[in-house]
């Protein structure tokens, strides 16, 4: 595979310098071979763990990838995404050389070109789009596909000096941040190894562990092997779940609900700590006349959740030392910011906060090391370059990306580069989303593999595998940074992210801002160089605890706030006057909102589609990553919804038999149905991210909504102001009602 052809412009630096060891026996197929070098790096794909990996190369060739044993949380494990990168590096479907479309957008026909005419042809198409529409005509699309956020700055130094509309928000999980900030202010995790330890009760909402953090479990079981007990929160029955001594099934939507239903009964059985109320919290008597409704009678009329097993799991928290570990599929709703404000009031009510055996765990601030006044990462001393004129413009939220296409004016959205994200596979409503992607000028995607996105581009380009590039990706979830590095060169044509953005700087007039002698490296220096010492996360040291300055063994342990009263605000002062500025849902008191779309909610279009699905994150692809290996296709089989046996029978639909999913957004047909009491009747599930054109793509269906505070919809997606933290965003993905036919 590694046939090696000249880029003149691409960096080649002698790797050998982050080998652990060299020459190196390992065993591959039952034989012995001799890596070149072994070198530690770590996972940056979009999950809690951020594995620590040890990688073997030979000819320039990754042939081993094994879990670094001296990682402190993931302890030399790896899931079988993990594993599976070995095959995704070498997979010889691999993007090899910059292509250009010669059919039809959506036709998937290219020709072969060179680097040079690719970098000419981006050259020509942006100066014509900034000439005829304006510089903020061009924006960049990127998420999560490899999470690091070195090369977002890099990219984004592009695009400011280039006058871009930027891109803000998120999909997952700024919404809940938003309502956990405008509560307790600055975000903080307590690490597994210290609540494992003491804490008597452990409560998961929103977390489907089994697949997506589930180096938790070790944890877990030593926290149950004390007699710790564990409440789950999940409408499915997830294999999480399956280890619960109590596990809660809301409808989906009403988590927020439910916790208020829990803070009723606590607070009229006297449960609450009272002292600490008073001590540490704000807008108590607030809170205390917004529950009086939520009894358990009301709260499970509108969660289905039993009141018996409400009232067993909110005595079980109240009268134990009690740790709340949060998940984000609760904000996959229009409501989760206030379903996340309740979540920590619950947790505030019995004084769960601050303590070491038992504490509030949301995400850590390490997940958005660039925001805030007291930011880890000084992200801007790469994107707005000492020197240079970096204009302000307008800002594109990636939750309404395309309703911004489509809506955007003066100037309109012209020009997309996308990285590090499917624009068609991953945002909700995919045919308006392709109609939007219609209407370019110019759509440029760096990818690995021919995806739903290259289908549609005028350009690929031949991106990198994140083994080929450097990175920054402290985890959201533990305290330990391993940086990623190159561990071999990229094969064929193949090049970093940074160093197509630094080349097309270049070709655009800002040779001075981009030298050729900078490495990846050289940015993380200049990124976080002030805050640790990056030698000592970088292979073959690392990984490396952050300080408590930024990651606290015990967070809120002084029991002091960065909020406006300095304390909890069960009453949000800074929602009430963020509210007086911006449209929006920034009640200061977290109220109970029914999602944009749901049965309760919109009971003449459930008249149609009477079932709500949700998209659970699968355990052997991340988002639209890796289904297209094929021994990740063999074990996770074809497209399949599972449905509840009752709904099943009204539908005269079998276990096994292929049926149509549907409603007034589009249809997917030849789905594998799954019947059982996984799911509660009137609800549905089906995997997230898969492609659109391997037939299984659920946001076929998604409804185009955004969760709060912030209403970014009636805006068509375009700020002039935003602050993460304070305005959230996420895609409100599970307000999706649909119905399902036998074929």
């Amino acid at each position: 595979m590694n046939q090696f052809n000249p880029v003149p412009w691409r960096k080649h630096e002698d790797l050998d310098r982050y080998a652990l060891e060299r020459n190196v026996p390992v065993t591959i197929g039952g034989k012995i071979v001799i890596a070149d070098r072994v070198v530690k790096t770590s996972c940056p794909h979009n999950c809690y763990d951020t594995c620590g990996e040890r990688v073997y190369i030979k000819d320039e060739k990754v042939i081993k990838i094994e879990g670094e044993p001296d990682h402190p949380i993931t302890r030399g494990h790896l899931c079988l995404k993990g594993f599976a990168n070995v095959a995704k590096i070498n997979s010889p479907d691999r993007v090899k050389y910059p292509l250009l479309r010669v059919g039809e957008r959506g036709e998937g026909k290219f020709k072969r070109i060179t680097w040079e005419e690719a970098m000419d042809y981006m050259v020509e198409k942006l100066t014509q789009v900034r000439e005829k529409y304006g510089s903020e005509a061009l924006t960049e699309y990127c998420y999560s596909g490899n999470r690091e956020h070195m090369a977002k700055t890099v990219a984004g130094r592009f695009l400011n000096l280039y006058g871009a509309s930027k891109l803000v928000g998120s999909f997952c999980l700024l919404s809940g941040a938003a309502g956990s900030y405008n509560t307790v202010g600055t975000q903080h995790t307590m690490m597994p190894d210290v609540w494992s330890e003491k804490a008597e009760v452990i409560m998961i909402v929103g977390r489907n562990s089994s697949a997506t953090n589930p180096h938790i479990y070790p944890f877990l079981y030593r926290a149950k092997e004390r007699g710790a007990k564990l409440i789950v929160v999940d409408p499915y029955a997830t294999g999480l779940a399956s280890k619960a001594d109590v596990h809660l099934r809301p409808r989906p939507g009403t988590d927020g609900a439910m916790a208020l239903g829990m803070i009723h009964w606590i607070i009229k059985n006297n449960l609450q700590d009272q002292a600490f109320i008073d001590q540490y919290t704000f807008g108590y008597e607030d809170l205390k006349k917004l529950v009086e409704e939520w009894t358990p009678e009301h709260t499970e009329e509108v969660t289905t959740i039993p009141k018996e097993l409400l009232i067993q799991a909110a005595e079980l928290f109240a009268t134990h030392k009690s740790h709340l570990e949060c998940g984000y599929g609760q904000q996959r709703y229009s409501n989760g910011h206030q379903t996340q404000r309740a979540l920590a009031c619950l947790a505030a009510v019995c004084g769960r906060i601050g303590k070491e055996d038992g504490n509030y765990n949301f995400i850590d601030s390490m997940g958005f090391p660039n925001v805030g006044e007291h930011a880890f990462a000084n992200t801007a001393r790469v994107t707005n370059p000492a020197g240079a004129e970096i204009k302000a413009t307008r800002m594109i939220n990636i939750a309404a990306f395309a309703t911004a296409i489509h809506e955007a004016k003066d100037p309109p959205i012209k020009a997309v580069i996308a990285y590090r994200g499917g624009l068609i596979s991953q945002q909700p409503n995919v045919d308006y989303t392709i109609e939007a992607v219609k209407s370019l000028d110019l759509f440029v995607v760096i990818e690995q593999f021919m995806t739903d996105d290259t289908d549609y581009a005028d350009l690929v380009l031949p991106g990198c595998h994140y083994l080929e590039q450097y990175g920054v990706h402290p985890s959201y979830w533990h305290h330990y940074l391993q940086l990623q590095i190159p561990v071999c060169q990229p094969p064929y044509e193949c090049v970093p992210d940074i160093e197509i953005f630094e080349e097309l700087g270049r070709r655009m007039g800002y040779e001075q801002y981009f030298p050729k002698d900078r490495t990846g490296l050289d940015y993380i220096r200049m990124m976080i160089g002030d805050e640790c010492d990056v030698d000592e996360a970088v292979s073959p040291r690392g990984p490396m605890r952050f300080s408590e300055k930024w990651c606290p063994r015990v967070p809120y342990a002084d029991l002091k706030f960065d909020t406006p009263s300095g304390k909890i605000e069960l009453f949000s002062n800074m929602m009430r006057t963020r509210g007086q500025e911006f449209a929006g849902d920034y009640c200061p008191v977290p109220h109970f909102l029914e999602p944009e779309e749901s049965v309760p909610g919109t009971p003449e279009l459930a008249k149609k589609y009477p079932i709500n699905v949700i998209s659970q994150h699968p355990a052997f692809r991340t988002h639209s990553q890796y289904y297209n290996l094929p021994w990740i296709q063999e074990i996770e089989g074809p497209a399949k919804i599972f449905i509840n046996e009752e709904d099943a029978a009204k539908r005269k639909i079998r276990d096994g038999e292929l049926v149509r999913v549907f409603n007034d957004r589009g249809e997917l047909v030849n789905i594998k149905a799954c019947v059982s009491r996984r799911v509660k009747p009137g609800v549905a599930e089906m995997s997230s991210g898969m492609w659109v054109k391997l037939g299984g793509s659920i946001n076929k269906l998604t409804l185009r909504s955004a969760g709060g505070p912030r209403d970014i919809m009636s805006t068509g997606g375009i700020m002039y102001a935003y602050h993460p933290l304070l305005d959230g965003n996420t895609g409100g993905y599970f307000n999706t009602l649909i119905d399902i036919q036998k074929m």
